[in-house]
């Protein structure tokens, strides 16, 4: 998906969770034009800023211009708080969690990002010189938003090693975080992803810094970490300092490649002095990044209150009739469905016979994203030194399980496939365990506008 996208509402799940008050003459006008409206959503992290912008397009939404001014600025007005919500449903706050899954468990409240909204900065809606459209912009601080989640009194003093090593008193620690860097655990590489409370970590996976550890005031005030994608330490020397420890990131961990992760020998200079402990309770941590990870950077797929109905419907299908070796996750692309291990005949494209129940299943999850879903289907294999093989192989059987998948009801013309072989390895493949893991199929769930081609 894009971060400009149409608005998808699946039957009226958004409008009930976010209970607007709307007439009820101009709720049924809006729900037949709801694809006049859009939504696009930047985040700097830099400025630590979240901008969002809301446009009707009036030709869409069937209002005769000058005379339907009002009209106009009546929908933008009543629908822009949803959609305004909807962009914060993507931004990531740690390795595991985006705010929208925050709301999905009960962590925080819908009144709560309302507060947030409140205190945000609006731009006034403003019509096109054509007149055949017209928007609003709005940004609030991302410490604010932070600011939700900062729930302890007192900062939490980390666990301390066992062992100390001789060392110094710093002013502050700067991680440099840049470029491509191995993922701790898996077989792949990836980039640092901002978020609004990293961990740091030690390559023995001691927990070295995290938002409990930070004073609760200067936490709420301004955040625990500061991002730049610039060595000019004069930027940020306020908060770090003339004599920072500086750092080089190893790997870079969690699910959604948030924490840096330090050598032993870094993390024990730290740990080992009071006085440098200290700079951790006072969040004086910079983070550095590659400049395209932090200035306004589209948030990936925007995750909606559609988004998230609709991957809670299919995961309760999954866990209703559990499936082997079948993994849900959020993808920058869409919703993915992971099936690890699916069994052909040797070097082949034939599913075998037991595989039929766990595509029974699939299919009929599948169909819990609506009919306007799309679906991207993805075959990859192990890799054993044939990649011209492989590659054929991996698109072969991404085919057959697109038809299997027609057979059991998803529309052939909502799915494409596509076939990697073994470039993309998610294990080791020097073991049964690692090639079981590689050869999968990814099915990715998109909206009708935003599917894969």
């Amino acid at each position: 998906m894009t971060m400009t996208a149409k608005r998808i509402v699946s039957s009226g799940i958004t409008k009930r969770l976010f209970a607007l008050s709307f007439p009820l003459l101009l709720l049924a006008g809006m729900q037949a034009q709801e694809s006049a409206f859009s939504a696009q959503s930047s985040i700097n992290w830099k400025t630590e800023e979240l901008k969002s912008t809301i446009v009707l397009d009036t030709v869409k939404g069937g209002i005769v211009m000058p005379t339907g001014r009002n009209t106009a600025l009546q929908m933008l007005e009543m629908e822009t708080p949803a959609l305004l919500k909807d962009a914060y449903f993507s931004v990531l706050v740690d390795s595991t969690t985006r705010v929208g899954d925050s709301i999905e468990r009960n962590e925080i409240t819908l009144s709560d990002l309302n507060r947030i909204l409140d205190a945000g900065k609006t731009i006034p809606p403003a019509f096109a010189q054509d007149m055949k459209s017209i928007s609003i912009s709005h940004t609030v601080s991302l410490s604010r938003l932070g600011s939700l989640y900062i729930r302890h009194r007192a900062a939490h003093e980390g666990r301390r090693p066992l062992e100390s090593v001789p060392t110094r008193e710093y002013t502050g620690i700067l991680v440099d975080a840049r470029g491509s860097l191995a993922a701790h655990g898996e077989y792949s590489t990836a980039r640092l992803e901002p978020c609004l409370f990293p961990k740091l970590w030690s390559a023995e996976m001691d927990l070295l810094y995290e938002k409990n550890i930070v004073t609760p005031s200067i936490a709420l005030e301004r955040g625990i970490v500061t991002y730049s994608s610039s060595t000019d330490e004069a930027e940020y020397r306020s908060l770090i300092g003339n004599e920072p420890l500086r750092v080089i990131a190893r790997e870079v961990f969690g699910k959604n490649r948030t924490d840096p992760v330090i050598p032993v020998k870094e993390y024990l200079k730290i740990m080992s002095l009071e006085a440098n402990r200290k700079l951790l309770t006072e969040g004086r941590v910079v983070i550095l990044c590659d400049e395209d990870m932090l200035a306004n950077r589209n948030q990936g797929p925007i995750r909606d209150a559609d988004y998230y109905f609709v991957r809670g419907e299919i995961s309760a299908k999954l866990a209703k009739k559990p499936v082997r070796d079948v993994e849900l996750t959020d993808s920058w692309e869409g919703l993915k469905i992971t099936l690890y291990d699916i069994r052909f005949e040797a070097d082949t494209a034939r599913v075998l016979a037991e595989e039929r129940g766990r595509l029974d299943s699939i299919a009929e999850a599948l169909k819990a994203a609506g009919p306007k879903a799309r679906f991207v289907i993805a075959g990859h294999t192990a890799s054993v030194g044939k990649p011209g093989g492989e590659l054929e192989l991996s698109i072969a059987r991404a085919r057959v399980i697109t038809s299997e998948l027609a057979s059991r009801g998803i529309p052939a013309d909502h799915m494409v496939f596509s076939g990697y072989g073994g470039t993309r390895p998610v294990a080791q493949n020097d073991s049964n365990e690692g090639r079981a893991r590689n050869r999968r199929v990814e099915i990715t769930i998109t909206s009708a506008n935003d599917m894969l081609r």
